[in-house]
């Protein structure tokens, strides 16, 4: 499948938008891209030590400006806060791109990050991760063309 189009995943951190969207991408034979990867590249900086030596703040803002000046065509995996600007929202639902949520319930969601090297994850507890998982899911659904809820590749294709 050949498109010009951009399909975005978004979804709380351990959703699987890397995982996934590198797989998904070889199977449309389409790019990836990892916007913290791209991050990295404009901070000079891995994602860990920008939260570390610059904060969360400088991230988002980062963040921001990689989204709001993309243009390449394919599949895109962003951060799980990505959603809570408003202005990244109202990027990702421009009419030609797809957004695809991954919505992995809590319990999955937290087998991957508690005790992990995730920034967010690293400065919170188990309590506050819930509650910005929580926070989350409406502005991920405000963005969403499509709501996954399964854990295998082909899933993911035919809903696309």
């Amino acid at each position: 499948m050949k498109d010009d189009g951009m399909i975005f995943l978004i979804g709380f951190m351990g959703a699987g938008k890397t995982y996934l969207g590198k797989q998904l991408a070889a199977k449309l034979e389409l790019p990836f891209y990892d916007i913290d990867l791209e991050i990295e590249k404009k901070a000079n900086l891995d994602v860990n030590d920008i939260f570390t030596k610059k904060g969360e703040q400088y991230f988002r803002k980062i963040e921001t400006e990689v989204l709001l000046n993309w243009d390449k065509p394919g599949i895109i995996a962003t951060g799980g806060g990505i959603v809570e600007k408003e202005e990244n929202r109202k990027f990702l639902k421009q009419e030609l791109h797809k957004i695809i949520w991954l919505h992995t319930p809590w319990e999955i969601i937290r087998s991957r990050i508690v005790n992990s090297y995730r920034p967010i994850a690293v400065e919170r507890t188990e309590s506050e991760l819930f509650t910005l998982w929580d926070q989350r899911l409406h502005l991920y659904k405000e963005c969403a063309d499509i709501v996954y809820t399964g854990n295998s590749l082909e899933e993911l294709y035919d809903l696309i």
